[in-house]
């Protein structure tokens, strides 16, 4: 779609829909390059048969189904090792250590971290290798388990055998692939002493008891599939499942819904990293 020149009912109906997307699931695209997003939703829009923003709103309101759709068109929802650079920097370089220092300090063995919505395993793996990475030596004077939960069942069979196509290298740091990996061909696997650390579980975030006392919960670019009051629900959920001080990861399109925002203070607002406050 040639937004050259577009009319201003042309943009104004842009807006809304960004804004709509916003006020329905919580999803800022304002972080979004404007000519990415309008070729990716005029893509989206082809596909579904519709030709203007407007008719785009109109189909939303039919069927809610379609954010998934949606999401998958922005291809926000794509799993990888370490995927979303800085935020992993922020998460190796910060939090990591701020959370062995404190552990060091109460005498507290257990590390404890939840990936929420994991989909195939690259991002648990990705955490364990992290906290492996900082702890060194000190790897047994703790206990690290990260959970990684997911409603697909097929996504967590292919999350346990723990392989993956060589092509997934690129985004692994070179030291993380030579001491935590396995070279096969055309393919590699996390090594039996990372894996050791990973619990794989089918999870409804909604129906199911949560996990409690976690250090930290990723939960990035789920939200989109819930509407702003099931997204209430999951949050006041991870809240009441983390540690004092722990962490909460969200994906960088995603926010806080108003009614547990006060409860979080804000460690990193442009990567969506909350922290629950010491004091609760």
């Amino acid at each position: 779609m040639d937004n050259t020149g577009a009319s201003p009912v042309y943009r104004g109906n842009l807006e809304k829909l960004i804004t709509k997307i916003d006020v329905e699931r919580g999803i800022d695209l304002g972080n979004y390059r404007r000519q990415y997003l309008e070729r990716r939703l005029a893509t989206r829009m082809r596909s579904v048969g519709v030709h203007s923003y407007r008719q785009y709103l109109d189909l939303l309101d039919r069927e809610p189904t379609e954010y998934a759709a949606l999401l998958d068109a922005l291809t926000i929802n794509v799993t990888d090792f370490y995927r979303d650079k800085t935020v992993f920097e922020i998460f190796r370089r910060e939090i990591v250590p701020l959370m062995i220092e404190s552990k060091m300090q109460t005498r507290h063995r257990m590390i404890r971290v939840w990936s929420a919505g994991c989909a195939t395993g690259e991002e648990p793996y990705s955490i364990t290798m992290s906290f492996m990475d900082a702890l060194g030596e000190r790897q047994k004077d703790f206990l690290l388990t990260v959970l990684g939960t997911d409603l697909d069942p097929g996504a967590l069979a292919k999350a346990r055998q723990a392989t993956y196509a060589a092509e997934k290298l690129q985004s692994i740091p070179l030291e993380h692939q030579v001491r935590y990996l396995h070279m096969h061909g055309d393919t590699f696997s996390v090594r039996p002493e990372v894996a050791r650390h990973v619990k794989f579980r089918q999870m409804n975030l909604f129906s199911e008891r949560p996990i409690s006392v976690v250090d930290v919960i990723f939960c990035r670019n789920v939200f989109i599939y819930f509407s702003r009051e099931q997204q209430a629900e999951v949050l006041e959920h991870f809240w009441g499942a983390l540690a004092r001080g722990g962490f909460l990861v969200l994906g960088r399109s995603e926010k806080l819904a108003p009614s547990v925002s006060g409860k979080f203070e804000l460690y990193n607002g442009r990567e969506r990293i909350y922290r629950k406050p010491m004091s609760v």
